[in-house]
C-alpha cells in the first residue's frame, strides 16, 4: 500500500491538474467589474482565480446563486479585514492554522512544479517504447455476431434481486434476437468450424452475422488497443490471437462473438509519445515523494499522545 502522504499529495496534484468547467463567462477581460459593495468593487479576474481552486461549494453557489455567492465573497472581504486590523493572525492558534493552511497550499503547488518542471528526455521515451511494445500492439479485426435474448436469472426476494429480475425482464422482453443463448453459442461453434475448415469468412458474415454496422462492411469491427473502450474480454481474446487466425465463440453482453485478426501491428511511437511522457512524468513525481517519505519519516517519541484519554 502505497504511503497515505503519497496518496495525498497525488490526489491533490490531480484535482489541481483537472479541467475545471467554470459557471461563469470566461472571456470577459480579466479586470471587469462584476460587482461592488459598500463602493469596493470585485473583478471577473478574481472570481475566476476563486472558482479555479475547485472548491465544490463556491462552484456550486456561483452557478446556483450568483447573488449569494458574491455576498458571501463580500462578507469574508469585510471580516477579514477587520481581523487583520485586530492582527488576530499573529495570535494562538489561529497563527498555528493558518501556517498549517498555507503550507498545504504551498506543497500542492510545488507538486504541480515538481511534476510539470520535468522534462522527460526523448531517449527515455524511445527506450519505453522499445521494451513496452506489447502495450502498444494494435489489431483490425473482422467479426461475426450471433445475438441471443437472455433468460431472467434473479430468482431472491431481496430488494437488489428484485430489481435485478425487473431489469432482466425489460431486456428480454424487448429482444428482437432469434436464439437463445445455448443456441447461439453451438449455432457459433459451427460456424468457426465451418470456417477453420476452409469456408470464406466475409461470406459468413453476409449470411450469418447479426450485427448491422459491421455487417454492412464485410465484417470490421474496428481496431483493437489494449487501451480503447473494447470491453476486456474482447480484447483479451484479440491479443490472444494471430494474423489471420479465428477465435472460438466469445461472449460478451448478449452477443457470441466470432473474431478473426484482419491484421497485427504496433503502434508507432509518434502516436503514444505523448501518453509514454506523461507516464514517465508520473514516475518521476511518484519517486521523488517516496524518496522524501523515507528521508523525513517520522520517530514518534510519544505514541501514547493519539490515544484520547479516558473519561474519568
Amino acid at each position: 500500500m502505497k504511503p497515505f502522504a503519497l496518496v495525498a499529495l497525488s490526489a491533490a496534484f490531480l484535482c489541481a491538474q483537472a479541467p475545471i468547467q467554470l459557471p461563469v463567462n470566461t472571456e470577459l477581460p480579466p479586470d471587469t467589474v462584476i460587482a461592488t459593495s459598500d463602493g469596493k468593487p470585485i473583478t471577473a479576474g478574481e472570481i475566476r482565480t476563486i472558482l479555479a481552486s475547485g472548491d465544490p461549494q463556491a462552484i456550486g453557489l456561483a452557478r446556483n446563486n450568483p447573488e449569494q455567492f458574491l455576498g458571501s465573497l463580500f462578507v469574508t472581504r469585510y471580516l477579514a479585514a477587520e481581523a487583520d486590523k485586530q492582527h488576530l493572525a499573529d495570535q494562538s492558534p489561529l497563527k498555528e492554522q493558518l501556517a498549517y493552511i498555507q503550507n498545504r497550499i504551498l506543497a500542492n503547488a510545488m507538486v504541480n512544479q515538481i511534476r510539470e518542471s520535468y522534462r522527460v528526455p526523448d531517449q527515455a521515451v524511445d527506450d519505453f517504447y522499445t521494451h513496452n511494445q506489447s502495450r502498444y500492439e494494435m489489431a483490425r479485426i473482422k467479426v461475426i455476431a450471433i445475438g441471443f435474448c437472455p433468460v431472467p436469472t434473479a430468482t431472491g426476494t431481496s430488494t437488489e434481486e428484485i430489481k435485478k429480475a425487473a431489469e432482466e425482464a425489460v431486456a428480454a422482453s424487448g429482444c428482437k434476437n432469434k436464439h437463445t443463448e445455448e443456441q447461439a453459442h453451438d449455432f457459433a461453434v459451427g460456424l468457426v468450424g465451418k470456417i477453420r475448415g476452409g469456408t470464406d469468412f466475409v461470406e459468413m458474415v453476409a449470411k450469418y452475422s447479426e450485427d448491422p454496422d459491421s455487417k454492412a462492411t464485410e465484417g470490421d469491427f474496428g481496431l483493437v488497443t489494449r487501451d480503447n473502450s473494447f470491453k476486456p474480454e474482447i480484447k483479451a481474446a484479440v491479443f490472444a490471437l494471430k494474423e489471420g487466425d479465428v477465435s472460438d465463440p466469445i461472449r460478451s453482453g448478449n452477443f457470441f462473438y466470432i473474431i478473426k485478426i484482419k491484421e497485427r501491428s504496433i503502434q508507432p511511437e509518434g502516436n503514444v509519445r505523448e501518453q509514454i511522457i506523461q507516464e514517465l512524468k508520473q514516475k518521476h513525481f511518484t519517486d521523488l515523494i517516496e524518496d522524501l517519505q523515507k528521508r523525513l519519516k517520522p520517530e514518534i517519541a510519544r505514541p501514547d499522545f493519539f490515544t484520547p484519554a479516558k473519561p474519568q
